[in-house]
């Protein structure tokens, strides 16, 4: 699509000149009447728009990551993490020891990428694991956030509560341009 609208721009500027296709320099020097410059900054202004709105479908800008990541030091082990987003299943996986020892060490696992549209969504992260004191637990955390525009990247960070004996769970969000 992206080369079909620049062949049509070239095309036309061609058309536009006295004879067939015509090199930019000779363009450049070729003084055009008032209406038919107008109509050529119309065609390169649409060109420009139609490049635009290739490159926001190819790309598209609605992007939303969830990662989650284990604060250093913490006692809290995840085993498993079973991702909702907007009640709809997002997400599900299970953390070998090697994964969950990249995790504890600063590491980030990116548990959901996919578009989501803008406004307001709510994320149910239902989380298994082990205490600080070595008791299991599965506790499910929810978190509404807003998506705008761009990129959002949401995070779910498992680390100790104050008495160290319980684990907490927080969450972090930031935009990407």
């Amino acid at each position: 699509m992206m080369i079909r609208g620049r062949l049509l721009a070239l095309l036309v500027m061609g058309m536009i000149t006295t004879s067939g296709p015509v090199s930019m320099a000779t363009a450049a020097e070729t003084s055009l009447p008032a209406d038919l410059q107008s109509m050529k900054m119309d065609l390169l202004t649409l060109n420009r728009e139609i490049t635009q709105l290739e490159n926001e479908l190819l790309f598209p800008s609605a992007e939303t990551a969830v990662v989650v990541s284990v604060e250093a030091g913490s006692g809290v082990k995840i085993v498993d993490v079973n991702l909702l987003i907007n009640d709809k299943s997002a997400g599900y996986h299970y953390y070998s020891d090697q994964e969950f020892a990249a995790l504890s060490k600063g590491g980030m696992h990116r548990l959901y990428a996919g578009n989501i549209a803008s406004g307001q969504h709510t994320l149910k992260a239902t989380i298994t694991g082990y205490e600080p004191n070595g008791k299991d637990f599965q506790r499910t955390v929810t978190y509404t956030f807003t998506k705008g525009p761009q990129r959002k990247v949401v995070e779910i960070k498992a680390g100790d509560n104050a008495t160290r004996t319980q684990g907490d769970f927080r969450f972090r969000e930031w935009d990407i341009q």
